[in-house]
């Protein structure tokens, strides 16, 4: 094999390695619940550049949303206990998200979040079509079986 050659093809290795690693470094995120993330925050562990996928249940009476602006706002909690027996007491978490209201988001649907939590330590979800993710829990209840 010629040395032109093979410097060639090792610099094009070489480049394709860095293009996939500083992409898949790029969208990763970590998982996180309300209460962890609040701890790193606690801590100190949060930096603005940082992404994060929140995940937590939707408390529906901290929505607002304009519709001439398409900016929603909402608070999430960690989990179902949480918001059906100690909502007073939890650990909240707000969310502000740009575009239209998804019609899933209501009490109690569980939301996955990808965003930055922000200095003033709201979360501020990204601007991808995929950044906030909802489950409403009265959509994917089993239903009562049909009688014969």
């Amino acid at each position: 094999m010629k040395p032109k050659f093979a410097i060639g093809l090792g610099l094009i290795v070489a480049a394709v390695a860095a293009v996939i690693t500083f992409a898949v470094m790029g969208n990763a995120s970590t998982e996180v619940t309300v209460e962890r993330l609040l701890a790193k925050q606690r801590a100190g562990e949060t930096t603005p550049d940082r992404s994060y996928k929140l995940i937590g249940m939707v408390v529906g009476d901290s929505i607002t949303y304009d519709p001439k602006t398409l900016h929603l706002e909402f608070d999430v909690v960690n989990d179902y206990y949480q918001l059906t027996q100690n909502l007073a007491n939890a650990a909240r978490i707000r969310v502000v998200y740009r575009g239209a209201k998804p019609d899933t988001l209501v009490h109690e649907a569980s939301a996955i979040v990808t965003g930055k939590l922000g200095a003033d330590g709201k979360f501020y979800a990204a601007n991808t079509p995929d950044s906030l993710l909802l489950q409403c829990p009265t959509k994917y209840e089993n239903q009562p079986e049909a009688r014969r």
